[in-house]
């Protein structure tokens, strides 16, 4: 199975909308705590890195090492942005895999977690992916 080149552009557009979220302070902190975070989607065949700047967050190139990685099925990033349950429900029930968190750093990871999900939800409807038993 082939990468799924939607799927990179909606969460490319996803990074952008999380920048525009956070404020510069948030930014800051989150480069301070983990500059990289990769993302691996395996039912998708993607991986995503979010570098994190005070300048702003892009899309970099995945790393063969990442310092954090995670990992969890494309259908749970979409289960949580539209309401379906819960990404604390998710990695509880072993769906999300979490690699490299220094734990003193958990808070600007659960800061993100928001942003995050919105961000997805509006990058999935503006390319009219939005499933229809979606909750806005």
């Amino acid at each position: 199975m082939a990468a799924d080149t939607a799927f990179d552009a909606l969460l490319g557009r996803m990074i952008e909308l999380i920048d525009v979220k956070l404020t510069a302070a948030q930014r800051q902190q989150l480069a301070s705590a983990m500059p990289q975070i990769q993302w691996d989607f395996p039912d998708a065949k993607t991986t995503l890195c979010l570098a994190a700047t005070a300048g702003g967050l892009t899309v970099a190139t995945p790393l063969d090492t990442p310092p954090f990685l995670v990992r969890m099925a494309r259908t749970t990033l979409e289960d949580a942005a539209f309401g379906k349950r819960s990404l604390g429900t998710a990695f509880l029930a072993g769906k999300i895999h979490v690699r490299g968190m220094n734990p003193l750093r958990l808070r600007e990871f659960i800061m993100l977690v928001d942003p995050l999900l919105e961000s997805y939800r509006e990058a999935s409807v503006e390319r009219g992916k939005e499933s229809s038993s979606a909750v806005l």
